[in-house]
């Protein structure tokens, strides 16, 4: 073999090392093992009544989220045409609505943790910069994130984005150390505010930034509402879907054991579902591009590979759990551990559902199929509203809820994969509405 042939593969290699794909794995598996940590010290670290705040707070960050959700949806559809020649600039819209949403989460971070009292400075301080890092780190994931991908950065971010993720893996290994919950909420906090501005100063240096010089207009506002309602209605069902238990535990049982149950195995679900959502975004770039480009035929057949990989990838992470169930709770809770044995079956269950929801969903979301969302989207508000009712009128005990809900979870999957196997070049938004 020569020089220049062994020269050459040497470089495909580190390109494919160093590339988007790589590295957006790189940072998912970060996340999911700080998930993983974070939940093995905290369960450890903290005694009952307060990890149970911390599951509250943590389930309010979740609830925030279909606004996190809608903002970089309607971020990424504004801009991706334009970064790939076949639309207009956004304006300054964008960055208004990104302004907009850190005031919230900064008055949410001081006003929920109140809901637990202020009698204890500590203990309030705590949860509210627990809350904020909690807030935050969804507002880099979706708001932040899905806007700089549109105009294909996507490996610069992923970058920065491992750098912030090992710092959180110190914080947290901080707490370990000295038990201290309210020095941990300060360090997640000094690298919340750092890496926003280290971002900051990187989106000014982009090309990204030279699509939203424009000063905002009002047609331009009134247009990016259009894009953010449509994102927040499709993102509020999924709000229901992923997290309606939520709700309808605490209502029915309040703050206690059979909330960290439901959160457990939700975190099992979430953590298999960071996977296959990975998976399906490092595919999004080319898929958009193909639907926008009208290679229909090529995009439909991505999409059934997507949703292929997806579940074989939720297989593992579900089989593990109905084999192993009581070994990973114990694992991942420690004394905290209240998911019951009845509770393995349909645990694993929910994660195996996740395969087929996550890239279906994706996809829908970020194309802007505004027919299709609408159907997805109805669908999941009224089983939501049945789930809601069975739980209530039936007087289901915990376990039972969560078989109902995974009977609601794999309704609102399939309708999802229907609705994404059939989207058209007519059910796209014109370029200009985008």
């Amino acid at each position: 073999m020569s020089d220049a042939v062994l020269h050459g593969r040497t470089r495909r290699v580190v390109r494919l090392a160093t590339g988007f794909g790589a590295l957006h794995i790189v940072h998912t598996a970060l996340n999911l093992g700080y998930t993983l940590v974070q939940l093995l010290v905290l369960a450890r670290g903290l005694d009952q009544q307060r990890y149970a705040e911390v599951v509250f707070l943590t389930a309010v960050s979740f609830y925030v989220q279909p606004i996190d959700q809608a903002i970089g949806r309607a971020n990424y559809m504004a801009l991706r045409p334009g970064a790939l020649g076949v639309g207009g600039k956004a304006g300054g819209e964008i960055f208004g609505f990104l302004g907009a949403q850190a005031g919230l989460l900064l008055i949410l971070s001081f006003l929920i943790p109140a809901f637990f009292g202020m009698d204890d400075p500590e203990r309030y301080l705590g949860n509210v910069l627990y809350l904020f890092g909690c807030l935050f780190t969804a507002y880099w994931s979706f708001d932040l994130q899905s806007t700089v991908w549109s105009a294909d950065l996507g490996r610069q971010f992923a970058i920065v984005s491992i750098i912030r993720r090992l710092l959180f893996l110190v914080a947290l290994g901080l707490f370990w150390v000295t038990g201290s919950f309210l020095l941990f909420g300060l360090a997640t906090t000094v690298v919340v505010i750092v890496f926003m501005v280290v971002l900051f100063r990187l989106l000014r240096q982009s090309a990204i930034w030279a699509m939203v010089t424009r000063p905002p207009t009002r047609s331009g506002v009134f247009g990016h509402l259009k894009r953010f309602w449509s994102s927040l209605v499709f993102a509020l069902s999924e709000l229901l879907v992923l997290n309606s238990p939520y709700a309808v535990v605490t209502a029915l049982f309040g703050v206690g054991p059979a909330l960290v149950m439901f959160d457990s195995v939700m975190k099992v679900c979430r953590l298999a579902m960071a996977g296959t959502r990975t998976l399906a975004e490092i595919f999004l770039p080319r898929i958009s591009r193909q639907m926008l480009g009208g290679e229909m035929d090529n995009a439909r057949r991505g999409l059934r590979l997507v949703t292929g990989l997806c579940v074989a990838a939720s297989a593992v992470p579900a089989l593990a759990v109905l084999l192993f169930g009581e070994a990973i709770f114990n694992l991942l809770l420690g004394h905290n551990n209240v998911v019951p044995d009845a509770a393995i079956p349909v645990a694993a269950l929910i994660v195996l559902i996740s395969g087929f929801y996550q890239p279906a969903t994706l996809f829908l979301s970020y194309l802007n199929a505004a027919s299709l969302i609408g159907r997805v989207a109805r669908f999941a508000f009224a089983g939501a509203a049945v789930f809601a009712l069975l739980a209530v009128f039936k007087g289901a005990e915990p376990v039972s809820l969560l078989w109902i809900y995974a009977v609601f979870f794999a309704a609102v999957s399939g309708v999802s994969i229907i609705c994404s196997a059939r989207i058209e070049p007519w059910d796209l938004a014109k370029p200009e509405e985008r």
